[in-house]
């Protein structure tokens, strides 16, 4: 008469084994890409750097520079045009190391209002490497096409 009170144990025990495989395999999961994250942010500000010394190449006129770039801490950048259309974008990589975080930001005209997006990038373990979990991000330089789109308006 009992039987049905010993197989709903056994069916909530499999489900708290799976839970706990679960949260371990998250934990393994996160204590590797934060052993790897360093050198993937490092490699992305280098490419966001080379990115904004080639548009000033390209773009020598004063009004239409990027004339900040600023490493405000390890984890975050600002890059920054003054001259209307200003734009701004900055960058960080959040506490746990698993999204870049980011707010572009817009102003067409002296006194208009900035127009400002907000959004992150996702990274994971792609392929056995650190990686954009994105749909259509998928390297540093995809990265920098987005953040440095809005300097394109002039």
């Amino acid at each position: 008469m009992t039987e049905w009170i010993r197989v709903r144990a056994e069916e909530i025990r499999q489900v708290e084994k799976e839970r706990k495989a679960e949260r371990e395999r998250l934990i393994v999961t996160a204590t590797e890409l934060k052993a790897r994250l360093e050198p993937f942010w490092k490699e992305l500000v280098g490419v966001l750097e080379e990115s904004v010394k080639q548009f000033n190449i390209e773009f020598p006129d004063a009004e239409r520079r990027i004339d900040q770039w600023e490493k405000n801490s390890p984890t975050a950048v600002t890059i920054r045009r003054t001259a209307y259309p200003a734009a701004t974008v900055k960058i960080g990589l959040n506490q746990a190391g698993t999204s870049i975080p980011y707010a572009i930001g817009r102003t067409a005209r002296k006194g208009a209002n900035v127009v400002e997006n907000q959004a992150s990038l996702t990274i994971g373990i792609v392929n056995g490497e650190v990686g954009y979990v994105e749909e259509h991000i998928h390297t540093h330089e995809d990265v920098a096409r987005l953040f440095l789109d809005p300097f394109f308006s002039f």
